[in-house]
């Protein structure tokens, strides 16, 4: 504590200045504290949304329509001819078909979320742009597991399996394989956009830490 002398010899205390601490800095994201999105980052967003809307619109398609009848001429005991037929279909996998249900449902939610972006006003999007970075994280996720799904029963029908006794059906139905390989294709670029959309959002974070 500081003394200083005055008159009459008296001794008083002198307070030191007070210091007021730097504001604590706060951490903006657009969309989050209030700010809205950026408009380069909204279009941006819309165009990769757009991107994927198409990719697993036809990846739906063509994986919902994928079939294909073999039929084989065999001799039975008697020595006639017996015609016997075969059909791979991707509804007979429930990984083929979860993967249709997952890009369906990405689909919807990627156009739903482009008109959203169009109809609401610049400023009501600050509320809502942190829920929606988080579902296109999940929707990303779930992407990533139904091609991986999907992915797992093209390998076994090109390739089969000799410890569990599966045969190699794409000998037997190129067709049906080559489509359903088509759409695990299309449906892994849909996942690319999304992965893009998802490191754009981390980027804008990182530069406003």
């Amino acid at each position: 504590m500081d003394y200083q002398l005055k008159a009459g010899s008296e001794f008083s205390s002198v307070d030191p200045p007070v210091v007021a601490p730097p504001p604590a800095r706060r951490l903006h994201i657009d969309g989050v504290d209030g700010l809205p999105p950026s408009r380069a980052m909204g279009i941006t967003g819309n165009v990769l949304r757009g991107v994927a809307a198409v990719l697993t619109f036809v990846a739906a398609i063509v994986m919902g329509t994928a079939a294909q009848t073999k039929r084989v001429v065999v001799i039975d005991d008697s020595g006639s001819p017996v015609t016997l037929a075969g059909t791979a279909k991707s509804h007979y996998s429930s990984a083929l078909v979860y993967f249709i249900v997952i890009n369906v449902l990405t689909l919807v939610y990627s156009l739903a979320t482009i008109i959203l972006y169009q109809a609401s006003k610049k400023a009501a999007m600050a509320g809502i742009y942190l829920p929606l970075t988080i579902t296109d994280l999940l929707t990303m996720i779930f992407l990533v597991s139904c091609n991986g799904a999907a992915s797992a029963i093209s390998v076994v029908a090109e390739n089969g399996n000799r410890h569990f006794g599966w045969d190699k059906i794409c000998v037997s139905v190129r067709q049906y394989c080559a489509q359903v390989a088509v759409a695990i294709s299309l449906s892994m670029f849909a996942t690319v956009a999304y992965v893009i959309l998802v490191l754009l959002t981390i980027i804008a974070l990182h530069k406003r830490l």
